[in-house]
C-alpha cells in the first residue's frame, strides 16, 4: 500500500452555482487527493450545506458557511477510508478543522481563508495557535490573502511565528524544484503567492506542484508528503486536574468511593486490594470525562451553529447581531483554549500558570520546552540511526536496562574505604527515624510535593489527594504501614515511566539524554516520609565538604570557598590547582549493596535499612520515547532521578570517597589562612567534587583514591569532563597529570564561572545576556 498522502488547496470563487459546482467536483475527482482545502466557496445555510454534502460522494465533507459573495471554506476527503474523530469551526468561514485518523496516522487538517485587512489575518492567526496544539500530524492548508515571500504587514510575521512556534514549514518551499510562484493572478498583470499548505515537519518527504485551474483565478495548490515519522504515542493516561475544580465530580467521586470498601473481601491484603481501587478510580475518571467531553462538543455544536444561524441570517437579507456574534466567537475561542491548556497539562507543562494567556509568546515558550523531550531518531551501538516509533523503544529500553544493570564490585576494597567513616548516628536521632509513620507525617509530605508534577503510571497526581485527603488519608496510611511491614510496595508504585529530557550534543546519541522517572505519588509519599527523617540524620554523619541535602547548609558554601582560594593565591603568588571532576551517569550506576553497607557502618538501624531498600524490591521502569512506552525492565543499580531520597541517599553513598580522600596525608590541599593549620582538600555537591590542591603528586594519588572507589563500589570518573585550571604561581601551566583536560578558559563548577580575575564581572555578563 501507498504510505504518501496527498493534500490539495484551491480558492474556487463560489460553488453556489449548481452547474459550476458540477464542474469543480469533476476536476477535483480527477485531481486524486486525499485531502483537500476548498476557500471561497459562498455557502449561505444550512441547505447549502446538505447539497454541497450529497453531491460530493467521493468521501466525508465539511464546510463552514460564510458571506455569499467572500467567504466560506470547505475540507473534503477523497476516500471513505477516512475516519472522523472530530470537528471544529474557531472563525465562520474562515478557519474549519477536523480531526482524522488514516492509513494508522493521525492528522489535525485546517482549512484556512485569510481575511483581506491585516488587523483581521492577526486575529485569524490568533485564532489558529490553540488549534495547532496537538500531538496529531498538522497540515493547515488555504488562501491566506498575503504573499509571505513580500511580506509588508505585521500578519506575515504573525503567520511565520506561528509555523516556527508549532513545527511548520512551507510545504511548497520544501519541495523540489521549490513552488516559489505566484498562486494568483489579475487582469492588470498583478501576479502573488497566497496559496500554502504548511504541514508538520514529521510529515516525512514532500513533492508537489501547482495546477493552473480554468474556473478560478488561482492555481491549485497540490502537496505528497512520504511516511510520517516520529509519530507520537498515546502515552499512559493522566488526570486532567481541571475536573477537580468541578464540584459535581467531587460530589460523584465522593458517593463512588464510599462503594469501593465493598472490594476489599475480594483481596488478600491492604496492599492488593488499594492496586484495585486505583484502578477503578482511572476506570471512573475516565467515565466522568468521556461524558463532560459529549457535553462539550454538544455546546462547541451549540454555539458554531448559532453563529451559522446568524450569517445565515445575513445571507438571506436580515440583519447581524454584531454584539451576540462576538459574544459567541469569544465564548468559541475560549473552548478551544481550554483545550490546548488542557493538553499541555497533560504533555507535562506544569511550569504554565493557570491564567496565562494563550499568546504566541505562550506558545513559543511551550514550544520551546517540549522540543526537548522529541526524539527525531536513535543511534544504535552498530553507528545505525532508527527513527520507526518501535525501533526507538528497542533501543532506547536495551540502552538503559543496560545502564541499569548491577555491576561487579570489590567488596574488600568497599571495605577498606568503609574504615574511614568514623562517624555514627547518635541512638536517640536512629530510635526516631525507625519510629512509625503517623498520618501527619503523611499529610505533610504531601502538602509539600510540587503540584504541577507529572504523575506515573496511575495517573493520580498530588492534588488528587490533597483534594480527598479526608478519605484518602486514613487508606494511604493502612497502604504504607503494609508496605514498611511487608517490604513489599504494590504493583503500579513499583514500576516508573522513564522521560528523557535533551541536554546539549549530538541528539541521536542516548547519551545526551537525561532521564527522569515519572513515580506514583503514593510511592513518591513514603519516599518523601523517608527522606524527611534522613534529611535530619545527615548532619551527624555527613562531612561539611558535602554541601548538597544537608539541613543548615548551602551550595554557596562551595562557591565562595572555591571563589576566596583562587583570591588568597592570586594576591600571595601561592600555587594551586583545581580539578573539578565529574562523574558518568552518577545517580545510574549507584550499587546498592555498597550503598546499604555504608547506611550500616555510619550507624543506621536495620529497620530503617530496611524501609529504604522495600522501595527498590521489584523497582522496575519503562522508557518514554514521544509517548510510546516500552516494556517493563528492572532496575538493578542506580538511584531513581525523580524520587525525594534519591540526592539524600547518594551523598550518602559518595561520603567513604570524600572520608578517603581527607584520611589521606599524600593528599595536601590549601592551607587556609588564619585557621592554626587546617587544610581544605576538597568540596563536593552531591557527585560535583572539587579538589583544591598544591602538589602534582597530590591530584596522583587523589585519582587513585578514586579508581580504588570505582572498584568499590561501581562509580566512575568521566575523564573527558573532568578538568583542571591552574591559579596563583602556576597560572599558565599547561602540564595535566593522568590525562585531564587543561581548562584554558574560565572554569564551570556548578554553573559559576571561576577566572583567576574579574569572575564576577564575567558571570553578571554572561546572565545579563541572556536576559
Amino acid at each position: 500500500m501507498n504510505s504518501s498522502v496527498s493534500f490539495f488547496s484551491l480558492n474556487v470563487r463560489g460553488l453556489r452555482d449548481h452547474f459550476k459546482r458540477r464542474v469543480v467536483f469533476c476536476y477535483l475527482e480527477g485531481v486524486g487527493f486525499d485531502f483537500c482545502f476548498l476557500q471561497e466557496v459562498h455557502l449561505r445555510d444550512g441547505g447549502d450545506v446538505c447539497r454541497f454534502k450529497r453531491e460530493w460522494d467521493k468521501g466525508e465533507s465539511f464546510w463552514g458557511i460564510g458571506g455569499v459573495h467572500s467567504t466560506g471554506v470547505g475540507i473534503l476527503c477523497g476516500h471513505r477510508e477516512v475516519k472522523i474523530e472530530n470537528t471544529f469551526v474557531i472563525m465562520q468561514g474562515r478557519v474549519l478543522g477536523i480531526d482524522v485518523k488514516f492509513r494508522e496516522a493521525r492528522y489535525r487538517l485546517i482549512g484556512v481563508y485569510g481575511p483581506q485587512v491585516a488587523a483581521d489575518r492577526r486575529e485569524m492567526v490568533d485564532c489558529l495557535a490553540p488549534l495547532c496544539v496537538t500531538n496529531r500530524h498538522l497540515v493547515i492548508g488555504g488562501d491566506f490573502n498575503i504573499d509571505l515571500g513580500v511580506g509588508g504587514d505585521s500578519s506575515a510575521g504573525a503567520i511565520s511565528g506561528l509555523m516556527a512556534c508549532h513545527g511548520l514549514v512551507d510545504g511548497g518551499l520544501h519541495t523540489t524544484p521549490a513552488m516559489v510562484g505566484p498562486t494568483w493572478r489579475n487582469s492588470r498583470g498583478v501576479a502573488r503567492r497566497l496559496d500554502y499548505i504548511f504541514v508538520s515537519r514529521s510529515l516525512g518527504q514532500l513533492s508537489g506542484r501547482l495546477l493552473p485551474v480554468f474556473f478560478t483565478d488561482h492555481d491549485g495548490v497540490f502537496l505528497q508528503v512520504g511516511s510520517p515519522v516520529c509519530l507520537f504515542g498515546r502515552g499512559y493516561w493522566k488526570l486532567d486536574r481541571d475536573i477537580l475544580e468541578e464540584q459535581a465530580f467531587v460530589d460523584a467521586f465522593f458517593c463512588f468511593f464510599r462503594r469501593l470498601d465493598g472490594l476489599r473481601s475480594m483481596c488478600e491484603g491492604v496492599l492488593e486490594w488499594w492496586d484495585l481501587v486505583k484502578g477503578r478510580i482511572r476506570a471512573f475518571i475516565i467515565g466522568y470525562c468521556r461524558r463532560k467531553k459529549r457535553e462539550e462538543r454538544r455546546e462547541v455544536d451549540r454555539i458554531q451553529r448559532l453563529i451559522e444561524l446568524e450569517y445565515e441570517a445575513g445571507n438571506l437579507g436580515g440583519s447581524i447581531d454584531w454584539e451576540r456574534f462576538a459574544a459567541l466567537k469569544a465564548q468559541l475561542r475560549e473552548l478551544q483554549e481550554q483545550k490546548a491548556r488542557a493538553f499541555l497539562e497533560r504533555a507535562h507543562s506544569g511550569f504554565l500558570e493557570h491564567k496565562d494567556t494563550c499568546s504566541a509568546m505562550f506558545f513559543k515558550s511551550v514550544r520551546a520546552r517540549q522540543s526537548r523531550k522529541v526524539m527525531q531518531g536513535v543511534r544504535e551501538e552498530n553507528g545505525s540511526i532508527v527513527s520507526k516509533p518501535e525501533e526507538m523503544v528497542r533501543v532506547t529500553t536495551d540502552h538503559f536496562q543496560g545502564l541499569f544493570k548491577e555491576r561487579e564490585i570489590d567488596v574488600e576494597q568497599g571495605n577498606v574505604f568503609l574504615e574511614h567513616l568514623s562517624r555514627r548516628l547518635p541512638e536517640d536521632i536512629r530510635d526516631v527515624m525507625e519510629a512509625q509513620i503517623s498520618l501527619e507525617e503523611v499529610e505533610s509530605a504531601l502538602r509539600r510535593m510540587g503540584k504541577g508534577k507529572v504523575p506515573g503510571m496511575d495517573g493520580l497526581p498530588a492534588y488528587f489527594y490533597l483534594k480527598f485527603w479526608g478519605i484518602l488519608g486514613p487508606v494511604v496510611l493502612k497502604v504504607l504501614k503494609a508496605i514498611l511491614e511487608t517490604g513489599v510496595p504494590g504493583g503500579s508504585m513499583a514500576v516508573g515511566v522513564l522521560s528523557l529530557l535533551y541536554k546539549k550534543g549530538e541528539a541521536t546519541d542516548l547519551g545526551n539524554w537525561r532521564p527522569l522517572t515519572m513515580l506514583c505519588v503514593d510511592y513518591k509519599i513514603l519516599a518523601k516520609v523517608l527522606a524527611d527523617r534522613l534529611r535530619t540524620a545527615l548532619p551527624y554523619v555527613v562531612h561539611k565538604d558535602q554541601t548538597c541535602g544537608v539541613e543548615g547548609r548551602s551550595i554557596r558554601w562551595n562557591l565562595q570557598l572555591i571563589r576566596d582560594s583562587i583570591a588568597w593565591v592570586e594576591d600571595r603568588g601561592l600555587p594551586l590547582m583545581v580539578a573539578a571532576l565529574d562523574q558518568a551517569k552518577a545517580f545510574h550506576r549507584v550499587n546498592r549493596y555498597f550503598l546499604f553497607r555504608v547506611l550500616g557502618r555510619l550507624g543506621f538501624g536495620e529497620k530503617f535499612i530496611g524501609w529504604i531498600r522495600t522501595l527498590y524490591v521489584g523497582a522496575g521502569c519503562r522508557v518514554s520515547v514521544n509517548s510510546h512506552l516500552g516494556d517493563v525492565f528492572d532496575l538493578s543499580s542506580g538511584v531513581r532521578q525523580g524520587c525525594p531520597l534519591s540526592a539524600l541517599l547518594f551523598v550518602l553513598y559518595m561520603e567513604p570517597l570524600g572520608a578517603a580522600i581527607r584520611a589521606d596525608t599524600g593528599v595536601e590541599g590549601l592551607l587556609i589562612p588564619g585557621s592554626g593549620g587546617l587544610r581544605v582538600k576538597m568540596t563536593q555537591y552531591a557527585d560535583d567534587t572539587s579538589l583544591l590542591l598544591c602538589k602534582d603528586s597530590c591530584l596522583t594519588r587523589s585519582l587513585a583514591i578514586f579508581g580504588d572507589f570505582t572498584r568499590a563500589s561501581g562509580a566512575v570518573l568521566n575523564h573527558a569532563k573532568s578538568s583542571v585550571k591552574f591559579f596563583g604561581r602556576w597560572r599558565g601551566r599547561t602540564d595535566v597529570p593522568w590525562g585531564l583536560s587543561l581548562c584554558e578558559g574560565a572554569l564551570r563548577i556548578l554553573g559559576v564561572h571561576f577566572e583567576t580575575s574579574g569572575s564576577a564581572t564575567l558571570n553578571w555578563n554572561m546572565r545579563i545576556a541572556v536576559v
